[in-house]
């Protein structure tokens, strides 16, 4: 067998071990992304491929990325986290994806019991029911208020749909076809995996607090997550598809 043959199959044969792709959307997060990378490499195995989206930092996050072993898509300009989620949606070759904010207020052996949770669930999240003291008031009751609509007005079964660290198969979010450029980007996705039926396991964690200037306005985002819950209305009156998986 010649090297260019030995070089394709273990290409291939790498690309086959990937499951979970953990995508980390980044913006201005200099600080918390090396200490969340560097905690994150130190848990997971072969099975796991890193993304990391630069949403148009413009201090030293792509830098402190690229110190680590993970993929590294930047935007040219700044464009919403949901914007950043999408694009390592569409770039991961796992068949679960999984997302973690940046800023190191999740802890990362989180990671690892949603990736197993995701072998019996469709989706797995980390509730911050611990460590509520780390989140601002005003966005404590917003959190709430947004949290009990999408749970009893769309049917969403986890606690906390605004959580910054959940995962789901890859060909769920496919199929939701996602607009949310921004903070609305959790609502979005909770109220189609509620319209979806998927099975949801909650997994309990301590929400830690930031490191690095909090990227998220109470006020703004909290408007925008209003609408996008508004927006999604009338999915209340309809059921979407559920995509066969094929083992």
């Amino acid at each position: 067998m010649n090297n260019k043959k030995t070089k394709h199959l273990k290409t291939k044969n790498a690309t086959k071990k990937i499951k979970h792709s953990l995508i980390i959307p980044a913006y201005n997060e200099e600080l918390g992304l090396p200490v969340v990378l560097n905690d994150v490499f130190q848990l997971i195995d072969e099975s796991f491929e890193v993304i990391v989206v630069d949403d148009g930092s413009t201090d030293k996050t792509r830098e402190a990325a690229g110190r680590f072993p993970c993929r590294v898509i930047t935007h040219e300009r700044n464009s919403g986290k949901g914007e950043a989620m999408r694009t390592g949606i569409r770039e991961a070759k796992g068949e679960n994806i999984i997302f973690i904010d940046a800023d190191n207020t999740y802890p990362p052996e989180g990671i690892i019991e949603i990736a197993k949770a995701l072998d019996n669930y469709d989706m797995a999240l980390a509730s911050r029911k611990m460590g509520q003291k780390n989140i601002p008031a005003f966005n404590r009751i917003g959190n709430a208020i947004f949290r009990n609509s999408i749970r009893y007005i769309y049917g969403f079964k986890g606690y906390d749909p605004l959580t910054g660290l959940y995962g789901l198969k890859k060909i769920y979010l496919e199929c939701m076809k996602l607009e949310s450029k921004g903070f609305g980007i959790e609502s979005e996705i909770c109220i189609k995996a509620a319209r979806m039926g998927l099975r949801v396991k909650d997994i309990h964690i301590r929400y830690r607090d930031r490191l690095g200037e909090a990227k998220l306005n109470g006020l703004r985002d909290g408007y925008r997550i209003f609408l996008t819950i508004l927006k999604h209305f009338p999915l209340l009156f309809q059921r979407l598809e559920k995509p066969s998986i094929h083992i």
